[in-house]
């Protein structure tokens, strides 16, 4: 979904308006949708505390604040003004959620959700008394005492158009985007005070459209998205064949976990190529789905009939006659080649980008990045001017994964959560990647949709109170993936 500056967004707010929506209608939407986001991501909680200014942002926290109570939430508001200070509309909603005080002086309590309305888009600067120090309150609640951080359309103290971030700035594990996208919090930049994104629709806007500019990224969203039918009569053949050769002595896991979500991402036969090394120890460790071919060469991968193929996870530092081999394997490839990890290395090592085609999709960490493309820009500069030389799909991970191709916008996946970062993420992803362009999916919504759904399981799997932040695994990201593929359909 396109991004679009804070003027662009009050632009198009103007045009429904002028057509009979009112600001209230669409503040009663937008809360209501905004409460189905947190109790489907926080579900364990039962105390939220709503941080609220005087405009319509604050409007906005009471509505989802009246959801949350209508579910059995208990509700505390903080805010330091009276309330004939209040806009008008942000007072009608108070009132509408019932005898709950306005608090200026009692602090949230621990494991509490808190709310961020305290500002919208339409503010601008540094963070003024007294709201600074209820942003300051807030941040120091979510560090000490294990609250969670929700900012309503933007951080209150983060530029939504520019990504600018003023002192004291709000740092939210979760901010819910109104509308559409506001271009600034896509930025790296701002990561640490946007955290997860995800866009909250409004029906009125569906017909308006922003003004076309292509230098704006865009969001991934489940709207965005593009998630095929099969045919009734599908058969395994048609549903996709997808070679990999991943793992070697002391990274096993890694096929294992490649394999395993190729699998799970519907395509109908997976095939793990291992070397004689190997073969007994792994053979066992796959779902009986997957087969294993004991192989010698991956040059046979390209005797057999496959519709994409995986390299590199967990392949270690291979001698230079199996290096040769992987390498040509690239080079000679009609079909979508998903290039990862290791393979990434040795593509640095030798020197070999010019052997890059349109059918590779790349997907590199910022340390295999930085060896194959050494740059001090920006991450977005680095991957637009990667795709500018190499006529491949890149996919640069990162807490803000962006993905992009020649002549492109950047796409910034919407989900994902600091628990993902421990070993085999990575490898989920390619073997995601490989089985969905094995199904048809082109190279760049295949790409798109891997990194939506491995980053909505993750979500899901500590939404779910199964997992924490701690024990989250990659093996976890593959158990919630079919609950990620529905949430998909759901919210598309």
């Amino acid at each position: 979904m396109q991004s679009v500056s804070c003027e662009s967004m009050r632009d198009l707010e103007n045009a429904v308006f002028a057509i009979g929506h009112t600001p209230e209608a669409l503040m009663l939407q937008a809360g209501e949708r905004m409460s189905q986001a947190i109790l489907r991501y926080y579900p364990s909680h039962s105390h939220a505390t709503a941080y609220l200014g005087k405009g319509h942002n604050a409007g906005d926290a009471l509505v989802l604040a009246k959801y949350l109570q209508k579910a059995g939430w208990s509700i505390q508001l903080r805010c330091p003004y009276l309330e004939d200070d209040l806009s008008p509309l942000t007072l009608k909603m108070l009132e509408s959620l019932g005898a709950i005080p306005l608090d200026s002086s009692t602090p949230p309590t621990a494991g509490s959700l808190l709310i961020d309305g305290l500002l919208g888009i339409g503010a601008n600067g540094p963070l003024r008394p007294p709201l600074r120090e209820l942003a300051t309150e807030m941040n120091q609640a979510r560090d000490s005492l294990g609250c969670r951080l929700i900012s309503l359309d933007t951080p209150s103290g983060v530029n939504a158009s520019t990504g600018e971030i003023y002192p004291a700035a709000v740092k939210a594990d979760h901010t819910l985007c109104v509308g559409y996208p506001k271009s600034g919090l896509l930025k790296s930049s701002c990561i640490q005070h946007v955290g997860a994104l995800t866009q909250i629709a409004l029906d009125a806007l569906e017909d308006h459209s922003p003004k076309a500019c292509q230098s704006s990224p865009e969001l991934i969203t489940p709207h965005t998205l593009r998630r095929k039918r099969r045919d009734f009569d599908t058969h395994k053949g048609q549903a996709g064949r997808v070679g990999i050769w991943a793992g070697s002595k002391g990274m096993l896991g890694a096929a294992v976990l490649t394999a395993t979500a190729a699998l799970k991402s519907g395509a109908g036969l997976i095939t793990l190529f291992s070397p004689p090394e190997i073969y007994s120890i792994i053979a066992p460790m796959l779902p009986p789905e997957i087969m294993v071919r004991l192989s010698l060469s991956p040059l046979t991968m390209l005797e057999q009939n496959f519709d994409a193929i995986v390299l590199g996870p967990g392949i270690g530092t291979p001698d230079s006659n199996l290096a040769n081999q992987l390498l040509a394997v690239v080079e000679r490839s009609s079909i979508p080649i998903v290039l990862d990890a290791d393979m990434l290395n040795l593509i640095a090592r030798e020197e070999k980008l010019s052997s890059l085609h349109p059918k590779c999709i790349l997907t590199p960490h910022p340390g295999e990045m930085q060896r194959l493309f050494p740059s001090s820009e920006s991450r977005e500069k680095i991957a637009l001017n990667f795709c500018e030389l190499y006529p491949v799909t890149l996919l640069f991970k990162g807490a803000r994964t962006i993905i992009t191709e020649p002549n492109k916008v950047l796409y910034v996946n919407s989900t994902g959560t600091p628990a993902m970062a421990t070993a085999g993420q990575g490898d989920v992803l390619s073997g995601l990647i490989g089985g969905l362009c094995a199904q048809g999916y082109t190279l760049l919504d295949a790409t798109k949709l891997s990194a939506w759904l491995a980053g909505e399981a993750a979500q899901l799997a500590l939404a779910s109170q199964t997992e924490t932040e701690e024990t989250l695994s990659a093996s976890s990201v593959i158990h919630f993936l079919p609950q990620a593929f529905l949430a998909v359909a759901r919210q598309a």
